[in-house]
């Protein structure tokens, strides 16, 4: 993969020198990276989880949070935990380099640099982790080659990989579909809203979808399906949505009857939507504790006044708490006695109220207001 000259990869920079920072801003740029900055800890794990960048520069030595607390932070999360991590550091103690290292890091530049030292230490791990992905790519297709659930994977317009689930839902074999896009598949009259949510969730607007729609199965009859989907893959350097498309478990329901469905076999749907969502393994408790020991313990308490926090209702309030318990979408839905699709809403409310791209934001907005007692 790397060149950067050409590939333009999202690097995350957090330095609280403004001066350094801007010097390896513009020497990153001038390679055709694509950078951000954040100038402490706290902006550097928030922007990590709204950017998903493509590899993380960060100084160790910061007041409050330190690059330690937020490397730790970060390789929490299954959203961000894969992300190469070099620290950067006057430190040069072969003490604080054995520690960064025995933390996981993928790399230790003490300060001061060579910036030819700097450039080749980001193209190395940039290469490797591109083959990492490649490889994950591989294991993954190969492994919905066997699923019973229908996969894909979509760019742009086109399906460029489904799985056998998939063409036995619907009708279509793969050569088919992989000259068709979910405009060819959606039924008409529901196909401008479908497709908007979708394009969204392509382009980075909303990480994660869960979409109902009616399909044409090849044989024309009409099927209810379920769409599930998340962005951010990235193939052949371009960023694909993957999924799960599926007829509506409560019409497999009304054609079969319950009985026809196991127990087993109910459980190992939700098991799938969680993993293709990320939505089990994206909040763990861990990770809130470490959270909240960095927003609410190291940072300088600032209170804030009444009218400028966020009016959440009281299940707005009790979706998040279960979220930061690490609670699926459906065991959620089943504790609060109602649907999986009001869960998705109160999500939804919570994210759009407080300006946020994905649900850490939220939970690091409610830490750092102690709206949760975890």
């Amino acid at each position: 993969m790397v060149n950067g000259e050409i590939n333009n990869e999202k690097i995350l920079l957090v330095e609280d020198d403004k001066a350094l920072a801007t010097t390896i801003s513009n020497l990153l740029r001038v390679k055709g990276y694509d950078v951000t900055h954040a100038g402490d800890g706290a902006a550097g794990i928030q922007k990590a989880f709204a950017l998903l960048p493509d590899l993380i520069l960060c100084d160790i030595s910061m007041n409050e949070i330190s690059g330690y607390d937020v490397f730790n932070v970060l390789k929490e999360s299954s959203a961000t935990a894969m992300i190469p991590f070099v620290f950067l550091t006057a430190k040069s103690d072969l003490k604080d380099i054995r520690f960064g290292m025995q933390l996981g890091a993928d790399d230790y530049i003490v300060k001061p640099f060579e910036y030819d030292e700097l450039i080749t230490s980001i193209a190395t791990r940039l290469n490797k982790a591109e083959a990492h992905r490649k490889a994950n790519e591989e294991k993954f297709i190969a492994l919905s080659m066997i699923s019973p659930y229908g996969i894909y994977i979509y760019q742009d317009d086109k399906f460029i990989e489904t799985n056998p689930g998939l063409s036995a839902t619907f009708g279509y074999s793969r050569n088919e579909l992989l000259n068709m896009g979910f405009k060819d598949l959606i039924l008409d009259t529901d196909r401008p809203a479908a497709l908007e949510k979708i394009r969204r969730c392509q382009q980075g607007f909303d990480k994660e979808i869960h979409i109902s729609f009616r399909v044409k199965h090849k044989d024309g009859s009409i099927l209810r399906a379920e769409l599930y989907g998340i962005e951010g893959l990235k193939i052949k350097g371009r960023s694909s949505l993957i999924g799960m498309l599926t007829q509506s478990k409560l019409e497999i329901q009304e054609t079969s009857g319950l009985e026809n469905l196991s127990l087993s076999e109910i459980e190992e749907f939700e098991k799938a939507v969680d993993l293709i969502a990320g939505k089990r393994s994206y909040v763990s408790t861990e990770l809130i504790n470490k959270l909240i020991s960095v927003f609410r313990d190291n940072e300088a308490e600032k209170e804030k006044p009444a009218e400028d926090l966020i009016n959440f209702s009281d299940r707005e309030l009790e979706v998040l708490g279960f979220v930061c318990l690490g609670l699926s979408t459906k065991e959620i839905a089943d504790k609060m006695f109602i649907s999986s699709r009001t869960v998705e809403k109160h999500r939804a409310n919570l994210m759009t109220k407080t300006d946020a791209k994905n649900i850490i934001e939220v939970i690091i907005y409610a830490v750092k207001n102690k709206l949760i007692d975890i």
